[in-house]
């Protein structure tokens, strides 16, 4: 089965697994071994860490990354078979959502971290807990300490748990000395025993995942919890622009990840007639789906939005006649904000003016990640939409997505978390 698979430290465990075909590095963790691994890093990782230099640690992550990205590579010839059954997308989704998050993650975002580099905190492990929805998510809590100079216990979900192991593999084998000071677990849903093993010697864990799981860690961890919950984004057109080119860049925010995304648009409000909006976002949406195909869909979330589309089309609300798994659009004329049932679905809400989007959307502030922008009048207005709505993002339509290892999500800054 996929799952308790890891790398941790200098103490791999043995080819004794396969995944997708090919032989992985697995173990069958128990709380002793867990709690061993966490307790190494927090007796001799910061040594480790001090005693390379910090450029010599980002020319090794740098060149991790490239690797990981780089289709001719070894290891992203033996990584990328066996994620495509865990991060559950298309070739064509996965390879454009690790260049998106993954390349967030580069030598520019390296660099930005290392010049705003925290002073030496107080000594420790630190945990990060990954949640399953986003391939390659672990870049953005490893690069943050290992800039800080933290080691770092990274905890996969047992649904994806191939891409941090593969993370920390390719830092150690360009920088051995990190094996002292990062381990990357996975470990089945449901064993707090093993939990409590993993992250209860932690000084502080950052986590992502929905309220049960967070209320979870919080049971085990107390204050030492720094939770990252569940959130959703929307985009505003606002202004002059060209419909049909709002509605492409729109469709790449709804379609990557297979809009699992909390940076995935869910809902447009759309200042004035929104109908040709909705129009080039049924185009868009096709076009994305010849491009980004999607992956394989959860049997529930496909229940759940077929009925959707009926309820939708029995009220004269659908717009277009996309297939259900290329997308779909709905003109809704609330304004409040209702998650979608995802795979590529969007609500277009019809506004007077962008104020009373605004307006509409005041009571989901701190639950709302992030807007993308179409047209003069919502771009010229991003950061007054970011701080009425506590938004840790606004970008442009088309680029929401594409933001650097290491940005605040939820407001919160990984680099503050692991100094």
């Amino acid at each position: 089965m996929l799952r308790d698979w890891a790398v941790a430290g200098n103490d791999p465990p043995a080819l004794d697994a396969v995944a997708g075909g090919r032989p992985c590095r697995a173990a069958r963790w128990d709380a002793e071994r867990l709690a061993a691994v966490t307790a190494r890093l927090a007796a001799r990782g910061a040594e480790a860490l001090a005693a390379v230099p910090l450029e010599r640690r980002l020319a090794a992550w740098i060149a991790a990354v490239e690797a990981l990205l780089d289709p001719e590579s070894d290891e992203r010839r033996e990584l990328f078979p066996a994620l495509l059954s865990t991060a559950r997308l298309s070739p064509e989704g996965l390879t454009e959502a690790l260049d998106i998050v993954v390349g967030g993650a580069g030598a520019d975002a390296a660099a930005a971290l290392a010049a705003r580099r925290p002073a030496a905190g107080e000594a420790g492990v630190d945990g990060v807990v990954l949640a399953a929805n986003v391939p390659g998510l672990a870049v953005q809590s490893v690069l943050p300490a290992l800039v800080a100079g933290r080691p770092l216990v990274v905890r996969s979900p047992a649904r994806e748990p191939l891409f941090a192991p593969a993370l920390v593999a390719a830092l150690v084998r360009r920088e051995p000395a990190l094996a002292e000071a990062f381990a990357a677990v996975s470990f089945a849903h449901g064993r707090s025993d093993l939990l409590a093993a993993a992250l209860g010697g932690c000084r502080r864990v950052l986590a992502y995942g929905g309220r049960p799981a967070l209320a979870a860690l919080g049971a085990t961890l107390g204050e030492r919890l720094v939770a990252q919950g569940p959130k959703a984004s929307v985009a505003f057109v606002a202004g002059e622009r060209d419909a049909l080119a709002a509605g492409r860049a729109i469709a790449r925010d709804v379609a990557l990840l297979d809009q699992r995304g909390c940076l995935s648009v869910q809902a447009i409000y759309v200042a004035g007639e929104a109908r040709e909006l909705a129009d080039a976002l049924v185009f868009a949406l096709a076009l994305e789906h010849r491009r980004l195909p999607p992956g394989p869909a959860e049997p529930e979330l496909v229940a759940r939005l077929q009925q959707w589309r009926r309820e939708a089309a029995l009220a004269g609300a659908l717009v277009g006649e996309l297939d259900a798994a290329a997308g779909t659009v709905v003109a809704d004329p609330e304004l409040g904000f209702r998650p979608t049932p995802g795979l590529r679905s969007v609500r277009v809400h019809s506004v007077d003016a962008l104020d009373d989007a605004l307006a509409a959307l005041a009571p989901w502030r701190g639950a709302l990640q992030g807007a993308a922008l179409a047209g003069e009048e919502a771009l010229a207005r991003g950061e007054e939409i970011a701080a009425r709505l506590g938004l840790a993002r606004c970008a442009p339509a088309g680029r929401l997505q594409h933001a650097e290892a290491g940005w605040a999500s939820g407001g919160i800054d990984p680099l503050g978390v692991f100094a």
